[in-house]
Order: C-alpha cells, then structure tokens, then sequence
C-alpha cells in the first residue's frame, strides 16, 4: 500500500473517533473551553517534539502560517465544536466532506491550480454518495437547531484553505514545522478564551469535567497534535484534492462507532459508502498516459 492511501485510511480512523471525542467533552465543558482546551492540549504536547524545528521558518512562512492559525485552526476549533453538540456527530461528520469540494474551487480561484477531469468525477461521485448519505440517514437526534450546521460548512472552508496554502506556500517545510507553529500562534489565543469564559474560576473538578479532561487530552494528542503532522504529511507528499479527500472518509469511522453504539445502518448508508470510497478512489487515479 502506498505511504498516501495509509496516511489517508489512518488519519479516517483517528479523525472519525475524534468526533466521539469532542462530544464527550462537550458534557463537561461548553464548546469554547473544548476548542481552547484543545487548542492547549496541542500545543503543550508538540512544543517538546517540534520546538527545533521552528528554526527552519522563515520570514516568507510567516504570512501563511498565521492564515493557517487563524482561519484554519482557531476559529474552526470552536465552529466544529460548537456544532457538535449543537446538531450531533453524524451530520458534523458528514457536512464536513464538504472540504474537497472547497478545496478544488479555492485551489483553482485564488491559487491558480488546474484539476483534471478524474478528479472533477471523482468529487461529483463522492459528493453523491454524500447527500445519499446525509438523506436517507438517521441524523436527526441532534437538538434542531440546524443553523449551528452552518458552522461546519464555515469551518470546511478554514480546512480547505490551510490545505492549499501548505501545498503552495509551505512546501519547504516540514510538517513538524507547520503544525507546531500553527498551534504555538493560537496558545495566547486560546488561553483568553479560557480565561473569559471563566475557566480557570468555574472549573470544580467534578467527575464530568475529569472525564472530559481525559477526551480533550486524548484528541489534542493523538487527534490533533499527531494528526495533524500526519495531514501536514500527506498534503506534501499527494495532492490538496487527495489529503482532503479524508473528509469523505471520517463519515464512514463515524458511522461503525454509531454501529457499535446501537445505531441502525441501513442499506442506503452502505451504498452512500461504497460510492464515497469510490469516488475518493476515482478522483486519485492517474490515466496511465499522463
């Protein structure tokens, strides 16, 4: 199996599980302290791992790496959290495929990237399998309030953007480099969040909030600091397309969580999954003539 397709199976894995995470926590903290939290989290656990390698940025870097920060990591964290608990794992899960389809058109509007056609079919049949299976499943046991759904589409974008400005702006750097740089821009950041949403002064301990602690320390560790350089990775060594294509994927881990979780699956949500696995595939195939 090639190094990309391992990548891209694991980073399903850790990013799908990483849904339950979130959702777990969101029961001891609300979704800004999860997302600050986090945001923490990561950059404490990469700072030991990843501070030399912050000497490899250079004053070119800069300007995109604070992009990143900002628009891709930051407010992103507190949109997807925030929807998790608002609408439910499923349909954050699921409307967060939506980041290929970002990616492809902000790749070729404001970075000048050509797709081929696989690609362009690729997407339209992963797409397809994706409002088969946003309809025909049970997904909604969330709270009803669908607006919050807005916030993943919003957050899909900031994924979008960091994933074309590492492809073209960030190539020389290792993804060490951009992850923990990323996160050592959003600590201060992150802390003021804490502090105003009175963290540091409401926080009791309680069974519920230590329970919580050990979700976020686990998705900032391996959901988010790890994977994070595992996506950095794959963005260098593929395509924006094929590193986003992730996104199509995490319903699917989603979905066999739900399964064990006493969900019903059905026969549609089978089908919406080979079709979206098949598009992923379609969409990464070269023709053997290019």
């Amino acid at each position: 199996m090639q190094k990309k397709w391992f990548y891209l199976l694991l980073l399903s894995f850790i990013w799908g599980t990483s849904l339950f995470l979130i959702k777990k926590a969101t029961l001891g903290f609300d979704g800004y302290q999860v997302g600050a939290l986090i945001m923490v989290f990561s950059a404490f656990i990469l700072l030991p791992f990843g501070f030399k390698s912050l000497q490899k940025i250079q004053k070119k870097h800069l300007s995109a790496l604070v992009i990143i920060a900002v628009f891709s990591t930051f407010i992103p964290s507190f949109m997807f959290t925030i929807a998790i608990g608002k609408v439910g794992v499923s349909i954050t899960s699921i409307l967060n495929s939506l980041t290929p389809l970002n990616t492809l058109w902000l790749g070729v509007v404001f970075f000048g990237m050509k797709f081929s056609k696989n690609q362009l079919f690729g997407l339209f049949i992963g797409l397809v399998g994706l409002v088969i299976y946003f309809l025909t499943g049970n997904f909604y046991q969330g709270s009803g309030e669908y607006i919050w759904s807005l916030l993943v589409v919003f957050s899909s974008v900031g994924y979008a953007l960091n994933t074309n400005l590492i492809m073209t702006k960030l190539r020389d750097l290792d993804a060490l480099s951009i992850t923990t740089a990323t996160f050592l821009i959003t600590l201060l950041p992150a802390l003021i969040v804490l502090f105003y949403t009175d963290f540091f002064t409401t926080y009791q301990g309680t069974e519920k909030q230590h329970s919580a602690l050990i979700y976020i320390l686990f998705k900032a560790a391996i959901g988010t600091a790890f994977a994070m350089v595992i996506y950095n990775k794959l963005v260098q060594i593929s395509s924006p397309v094929f590193a986003a294509s992730v996104t199509y994927l995490i319903p699917l881990v989603a979905l066999v969580w739900g399964y064990f979780d006493n969900e019903v699956i059905n026969l549609w949500q089978f089908v919406a999954g080979i079709l979206i696995l098949f598009g992923v595939y379609i969409s990464n195939k070269t023709p053997k003539h290019v």
